[in-house]
C-alpha cells in the first residue's frame, strides 16, 4: 500500500497509450485534487517515475512498446517499491492481472467512481496544497 509524504501530497502516474483516455483520467484526478503525471508509453513511464516518485501508478497492461508487466517489473527494479501499482485492462480481473505484481485492478472502461473509490481504499488522499 502507498504511504503518503508528510505534506499529504498524493502523486498518481497514469500510463496509458490512448491519449484521450489518459488525458481525461488525468483531468478527473486533478479535479479531485491529485497531483498527476501522464506517460503514453512504457519507456516514458519508466523515465517519468524516476523523477516523479508516484504514490500510485495506473498502468495499462497493453502498451505498444513494453507491456504493463515489464513496466511493473522495471518500476520495482528501479526502486519504486513503495508505490501501489494498479493494473488497468479490458479483460476480467482473473484473466489478465498478476496479484503478485499489482496492488489492484481496474477494468476498462474505467468508471470515475471506481477509480476514486480505489484510490480512497488505498488511502491515497488528494493533495491539500493549493
Amino acid at each position: 500500500m502507498s504511504t503518503l509524504d508528510p505534506n499529504g501530497v498524493s502523486r498518481v502516474l497514469i500510463v496509458e497509450d490512448n491519449r484521450d483516455t489518459a488525458d481525461t483520467t488525468a483531468m478527473l484526478l486533478r479535479m479531485h485534487g491529485y497531483d498527476v503525471a501522464v506517460a503514453y508509453d512504457g519507456r516514458t513511464a519508466l523515465q517519468t517515475a524516476k523523477g516523479y516518485d508516484p504514490d500510485v501508478v495506473l498502468l495499462d497492461l497493453s502498451l505498444p512498446d513494453i507491456d504493463g508487466y515489464a513496466v511493473a517489473d522495471g518500476l520495482r527494479r528501479g526502486g519504486l517499491d513503495r508505490a501501489s501499482l494498479v493494473a488497468v485492462s479490458g479483460y476480467a480481473p482473473e484473466d489478465d492481472w498478476d496479484g503478485a505484481r499489482f496492488d489492484g485492478h481496474l477494468l476498462k472502461p474505467v468508471m470515475n467512481d471506481a477509480l476514486v473509490d480505489l484510490l480512497s481504499r488505498m488511502r491515497v488522499a488528494p493533495s491539500r496544497a493549493g
